[in-house]
């Protein structure tokens, strides 16, 4: 272990900018999550619309088919089925877009918290710097 104090901070230091870029890695990594996310709700709450079309063309008396894609096949699927498969699609996408946006938020909290921590340790660094400068100035004198 090194006996020099100012090594020890700089290196305390490195240390917390390591866990802050960390940090902010996730961070990306979740906030492309939660783009993606809202890229499938917007999805999801297009085809609500367009099954709403379908409905509205049913109860005008036209025929309302819908078909879903199984594998490289079209198969017909029940409006009804359809609507409510989409709608639990658009409950479970908007549960997911909560939770990763309150894991944003807390990630953010902490980020916040060691970036004053960094700058509080390099203050704290810059002072005993000028510490040490008058006190080896002094001796000089």
């Amino acid at each position: 272990m090194t006996d020099n104090i100012g090594a020890q901070a700089a290196s305390a230091v490195d240390e917390t900018i390591r866990e802050y870029r960390a940090l902010q890695e996730v961070m990306n990594t979740l906030r492309s999550d939660l783009g993606t996310l809202m890229a499938q709700r917007n999805e999801n709450e297009m085809v609500k619309q367009e099954l709403d079309v379908c409905d509205q063309e049913a109860s005008e008396g036209g025929e309302a088919v819908v078909y879903k894609q199984v594998g490289p096949v079209l198969i017909k699927h029940d409006l009804e089925e359809a609507r409510e498969t989409v709608d639990k699609r658009l409950e479970f996408i908007s549960g997911e877009i909560k939770k990763t946006e309150s894991i944003i938020s807390k990630k953010d909290q902490l980020s916040q918290q060691l970036a004053s921590k960094i700058q509080e340790m390099q203050s704290a660094m810059q002072k005993a710097a000028v510490e040490a400068t008058k006190a080896i100035t002094q001796q000089a004198s």
